[in-house]
């Protein structure tokens, strides 16, 4: 059965984007921006909010702001350690190094995501069984960029990346804003 683990007024802004890490603790991108401000990187209202439950009795009563100036974090999955963000036009790579639950790194893993419609954008990180990062780009038109060197063009699909940003492949068209995405235990992709 469910139960009410976070509420109101813990959580500051609209929940976008959530993941549970492996002590048990819930990620919440929270926003403010979405979907009608979107702001320039570094200067957004929204953030990731650590919540943990410290007596056992399963309610969340630690709340700790992992990462502040994002603007629309539409999708999160952690990786190495850190956690890897989509921070509207850009995929960042956000990372504690000094234990207090707050990211003091920080650094672009792909740009150039295209925000014309903030509905339209990437979403839906998931792990594949190929170590890849899965995800949906929605009908916005973008032309990422990693390391300074343009992607190929594309707009409502699925692609995936690694999660160090080194490389990135769009593998098919959908017909329409997709903000689903699947991964079955043979690796199938829907």
């Amino acid at each position: 059965h469910a139960e009410l683990f976070v509420a109101e007024p813990q959580l500051g802004g609209k929940p976008l984007a959530m993941t549970w890490d492996e002590r048990g603790r819930l990620w919440v991108a929270e926003t403010y921006d979405y979907p009608n401000a979107l702001q320039p990187p570094g200067k957004g209202r929204d953030r990731i909010r650590i919540c943990e439950d410290t007596d056992g009795d399963w309610v969340a009563d630690r709340f700790t702001v992992f990462a502040e100036g994002l603007s629309i974090p539409s999708s999160m999955a952690f990786h190495r350690g850190g956690l890897i963000v989509q921070n509207g036009i850009e995929t960042l790579y956000l990372q504690d190094s000094d234990g207090d639950d707050r990211a003091d790194v920080r650094r672009v893993l792909i740009s150039n995501w295209s925000m014309g419609d903030t509905h339209g954008g990437v979403s839906n990180f998931q792990y594949g069984l190929d170590n890849w990062i899965w995800a949906m780009q929605g009908y916005n038109n973008s032309q990422p960029m990693l390391n300074g060197r343009h992607q190929q063009a594309f707009r409502m699909g699925f692609f995936r990346f690694r999660p160090d940003g080194s490389e990135l492949e769009f593998m098919r068209s959908t017909n329409n804003n997709t903000w689903g995405l699947g991964i079955s235990e043979e690796g199938i992709i829907f």
